[in-house]
């Protein structure tokens, strides 16, 4: 699989990034500058230098799957790069029909508005990401972390938010992302990723696929299609049938006066003296 990994040049990115490669896939690192290119090169990656504050929609042309895994550095880059580069990448993800999208969010990005300051402007970038994914074709998958850290994974998790503090390995969050890539029932659904004590594939395969939506309700009134209000008929009224009634002769095909008309034979013109 050809995975576009924004972000790769991150510290959780560069986790992914390793992951992905030691299981086979090909990944197509999108960067900012030539010398990370050339640094994911010699890890084995293939890169492309762009900028999330771009046009980045060419990037993802010829891959399989994409990655979010990006974040701004600076508070007044939260809007171009965590809500609208993560947009613009998913955006692209579903213009070139891609089989897998992973978006890389955080716990509280649902109400951004408890909060105030700057964390209310990170949690708000992040809910416009969603928000926009979820508007979208492409089957992707949302993943909540808790606040990340540097100890070393232990390969466990939880999905519940209140059994455990909000926090998450980097090693973790990795191995969940690169779990998540393989696990097509979860497209559709946002999954929390905190640290916990269930193994991580183990976690990720007992959460339930998201469930198929109602059938359409049936139109009404004058959208109604002719088929759809015939089928709703009552039934014919016996009171309103003579009893000695003919029955109906399905291969009748002409009503009128006088005898039936000659059909054309061939290719004989039926108007033969109109111009």
């Amino acid at each position: 699989m050809i995975v576009l990994l924004a972000g790769s040049h991150g510290r959780l990115g560069e986790r992914i990034l390793a992951l992905l490669l030691r299981r086979g896939h090909k990944v197509r690192g999108l960067v900012r500058t030539e010398g990370q290119a050339a640094a994911l090169r010699e890890l084995g990656a293939d890169a492309v230098v762009a900028d999330l504050r771009g046009d980045i929609e060419w990037t993802a042309q010829g891959c399989d799957a994409a990655i979010f895994a990006a974040g701004a550095r600076h508070r007044g880059d939260l809007g171009a790069i965590d809500a609208a580069g993560a947009a613009k990448l998913a955006e692209a993800a579903d213009r070139y029909e891609l089989s897998r999208f992973i978006l890389c969010s955080v716990v509280g990005a649902q109400h951004p508005e408890r909060h105030d300051g700057a964390i209310r402007e990170f949690l708000a970038a992040k809910r416009h990401a969603e928000n926009r994914l979820g508007r979208l074709g492409v089957p992707g998958s949302i993943l909540r972390f808790g606040r990340l850290t540097e100890q070393p994974g232990s390969g466990r998790i939880s999905t519940a938010v209140g059994a455990t503090p909000l926090r998450t390995s980097r090693d973790d969050a990795a191995l969940a992302v690169a779990d998540t890539l393989g696990r097509r029932h979860l497209a559709g659904r946002i999954v929390t990723i905190l640290d916990g004590d269930r193994p991580v594939a183990e976690a990720l395969d007992a959460i339930p696929p998201r469930p198929l939506p109602p059938p359409a309700p049936v139109p009404t009134g004058v959208r109604v299609p002719l088929g759809a209000a015939q089928a709703d008929n009552p039934p014919d009224d016996p009171d309103m049938i003579e009893h000695d009634a003919p029955p109906l002769d399905a291969d009748v095909d002409w009503e009128g006066d006088g005898p039936v008309p000659p059909e054309p034979v061939g290719n004989e013109d039926p108007a033969p003296r109109i111009p």
